[in-house]
């Protein structure tokens, strides 16, 4: 499932996605096909802050559950565990086992395809001299990283008798994530997201542009990089190529209503507020409780002097925030659009 496809399944649901993890991050999905690591074999910086933050990490195929919906590998329970065995070329024993360690996994007594190349991936690992109980084990370490983790999704080498590779994008790690080879890396949208990230957090903002970029060539539809390079370029002063991105991001996704809210800030810096206010609106209307865009509504509509229209956004900004250091600005700037309105009818 592409990024886009997983916001819009969380919106639609009343829920709010965004890119990265936060202390008010509720959950953090991890793709099926994903494997958050960075170039070094560390966690990537968003599976990390979630393990500090205590933030729940879950898989997508958890996350279809969630939604009512069946993960792919889950629709179809052919095979039954004789079936699965003469395929494999493993006894039935060994595939009892495996269901008992839940590296399969039988539905009304009856596997599936992912069962039976999980199935056939220990049966290489086993005529190669490695030991079930390594696997077992091994699997539990790449569990405490990534959850959900399943010899359906993973592929594994075994370097000796005890010690297991796991190959990814990039190359192959050891059980706890460190790469020990390397090879030319793949394409692969969100590795890269994951790295062009990284690097803005580390203030490599050459980087991080040119992987954002990249991003958007090999995903055109996927709303998150455009967005992250507008962010990038305005930090940067870059006004006109932060529009230019944040434009691409509401072109993939016209829902994205942060995106609209950062364009509007964009255009206000270049004294556009006409096509600011119309940003405004549209991430309004993709968010009616966005309390900033409201602020900002408020904020823009008062200094084009239409205090009437001003006054509504301004309540119902009070409405949703009363008391923070922008609840007290709100509440002078009602009061200011009320003098003028009653002045205005005296």
């Amino acid at each position: 499932m592409r990024r886009a496809d997983a916001f819009a399944l969380v919106r639609t649901h009343g829920g709010k996605p965004r890119e990265g993890v936060t202390k008010h991050t509720d959950v953090l999905i991890v793709g099926e096909l994903g494997w958050p690591l960075l170039d070094d074999g560390r966690p990537s910086n968003s599976l990390a802050r979630a393990k500090s933050y205590r933030v729940l990490i879950t898989s997508e195929r958890q996350f279809l559950g969630w939604l009512g919906r069946r993960a792919p590998e889950e629709q179809a329970k052919t095979y039954t565990a004789e079936q699965l065995a003469a395929l494999s070329n493993l006894s039935k024993e060994i595939i009892d086992q495996l269901s008992m360690f839940g590296l399969i996994e039988a539905r009304s007594r009856l596997y599936g395809f992912r069962d039976l190349a999980a199935a056939r991936q220990v049966a290489g690992l086993l005529a190669a001299g490695t030991a079930l109980s390594v696997i077992t084990k091994s699997l539990y370490e790449i569990r405490k990283w990534l959850p959900d983790a399943r010899l359906s999704n993973l592929k594994l080498f075994p370097e000796s008798s005890d010690r297991i590779l796991v190959g990814q994008v990039k190359g192959r790690t050891d059980k706890t994530g460190q790469f020990v080879m390397d090879v030319k890396p793949a394409d692969n949208a969100d590795a890269v997201f994951e790295e062009a990230q990284a690097a803005e957090e580390s203030s490599d903002i050459a980087t991080a542009e040119r992987l954002y970029r990249r991003v958007m060539k090999m995903d055109p539809m996927d709303p998150a990089a455009p967005f992250n390079l507008g962010n990038v370029l305005r930090s940067s002063g870059r006004t006109l190529e932060a529009e230019a991105a944040y434009r691409a991001a509401v072109r993939a996704d016209p829902n994205f209503a942060s995106a609209w809210y950062n364009l509007a800030d964009v255009l206000d810096d270049q004294r556009r507020i006409d096509e600011a206010i119309e940003c405004l609106e549209r991430a309004l209307g993709a968010d009616p409780t966005y309390a900033d865009a409201m602020f900002n509504m408020g904020l823009f509509l008062q200094r084009l002097e239409r205090h009437g229209e001003a006054a509504a956004w301004w309540r119902r900004y009070l409405a949703l925030d009363g008391s923070s250091p922008w609840a007290a600005r709100a509440k002078r700037a009602l009061k200011y659009c009320e003098i003028q309105l009653a002045s205005s009818t005296s």
